[in-house]
């Protein structure tokens, strides 16, 4: 696959691409191919480490197709430089699209709605996609993507500190509650020198905007409204700060995200995305199949590839989208660590009985809230909130003002748009 950046340095092409391209052009007859441009935010060098392999076997099935990657933007400037693409005629075929980026994009009209290609392909199904990449790829009324991988979160713990204190951890598939997530970290958390700050936190949960959400969800609360709004003013989303606020100031949850390689927090929300960190760290990590309340769910990320409206290889890039959704092509994507869109992949040690948690929680899971303006939103929330971490105001006296704010500013681009 013929890798490049778009502007203005092409990359080169992979070896056994050119040795490939040469053969079908010494052929009698050889037909011409059909180029298939891909766009990604992601340098070449982690293009080639995850999908290196992964793309060999379309290439050889697919000896008229001439895929090339593209390197838009990195991912912060990548809708931005999409747009500008689109609005001079020159988007890709395909384009990966990063879960945080597929509002703005979709609102613009950029994406084909898959369900008409899937409408017309009798052969297609997707009986053994994960519940969870499903419905993220659906926005504004279209399914604007299929899924290329998933991340998400489950609940993780240290199983020797939880060991050492007698505490039996939950399976691979077996989901936690909150009752027991508190239960489980007041028995490990340990305070040795009696000074009241423990040397082994019981439990660690981010305050940021992303972390708190599935709180809200698991209580069974939304974010946004019907008109894209914000909607946490609830007692949902009360419930779950105030679980949180009320572990923090017993000094059961606290510590640091990085504490947890460190031994120095015996349980964790963690993420898919860790695996190899959880390696590489040679800590001894197990994880429950999810997190519960009045909900079974967290939260998932998932990324996906989009056929764009302009593109001129549109049965070319149909074909390339099944086929990353394959369970051929998602056979690749466990070895990296990473949890696939189908429950039918084999999965491989080392990273099986976590792969096994990891499926079990996107089963239930509920896509990244996807809004045009979620980076303000985010920011925002990030920016009032901390009065209420540091436990100088109650979630109950910022929330309000805080969704008003927002509110005003979403109704005010609304406008406009």
């Amino acid at each position: 696959m013929r890798m490049a950046n778009r502007n203005p340095t092409r990359l080169g092409i992979v070896a056994w691409t050119v040795f490939l391209a040469c053969l079908l052009c010494l052929a009698p007859g050889a037909a011409a191919r059909t180029k298939l441009v891909v766009g990604t935010w992601e340098p070449i060098d982690i293009w080639n480490a995850t999908y290196g392999d992964q793309m060999e076997p379309f290439i050889q099935d697919n000896p008229g197709i001439d895929p090339e990657v593209v390197v838009i933007a990195g991912h912060g400037e990548f809708a931005a430089k999409v747009a500008v693409l689109a609005a001079t005629g020159d988007l890709p075929d395909v384009l990966k699209i990063p879960p945080e980026q597929v509002a703005p994009l979709v609102s613009g009209g950029l994406f084909d709605n898959l369900e008409t290609y899937i409408a017309r392909d009798t052969s297609f199904n997707n009986r053994a996609w994960l519940p969870g990449a499903i419905n993220a790829m659906q926005f504004q009324g279209i399914m604007f993507g299929f899924p290329a991988y998933v991340v998400n979160y489950t609940y993780g713990y240290n199983y020797e500190i939880l060991a050492d204190q007698g505490i039996q951890p939950p399976g691979p598939e077996e989901f936690v509650n909150w009752t027991q997530i508190r239960d489980i970290a007041k028995r490990a958390r340990q305070d040795i020198d009696g000074d009241g700050i423990p040397e082994i936190w019981g439990y660690h949960h981010g305050t940021g905007y992303t972390e708190i959400i599935p709180l809200i969800f698991q209580a069974g609360g939304r974010v946004f409204d019907e008109q894209a709004l914000l909607d946490i003013d609830h007692p949902t989303t009360y419930e779950g700060l105030n679980w949180l606020l009320d572990m923090t100031a017993e000094t059961i949850q606290g510590g640091s995200a990085g504490e947890f390689w460190q031994r120095k927090v015996a349980t964790r929300r963690v993420g898919s995305w860790e695996m190899k960190n959880i390696l590489q760290a040679d800590t001894p990590v197990g994880v429950a199949g999810g997190i519960e309340h009045r909900v079974r769910t967290d939260m998932a990320y998932v990324t996906s590839f989009a056929i764009t409206r302009g593109s001129k290889a549109k049965d070319e890039a149909w074909r390339f989208l099944k086929y990353v959704t394959s369970k051929e092509a998602q056979q690749f994507i466990p070895p990296e660590g990473l949890a696939p869109m189908r429950r039918d992949v084999t999965l491989v040690e080392p990273y099986r009985n976590m792969l096994l948690g990891f499926i079990s929680s996107v089963s239930y899971s509920t896509p990244y809230p996807y809004h045009v303006y979620s980076h303000y939103v985010e920011s925002t929330v990030n920016g009032t909130m901390g009065a209420v971490w540091n436990r100088d105001k109650t979630p109950e006296a910022v929330i309000p003002e805080l969704q008003r704010t927002i509110n005003a500013y979403l109704l005010e681009q609304m406008k406009s748009m």
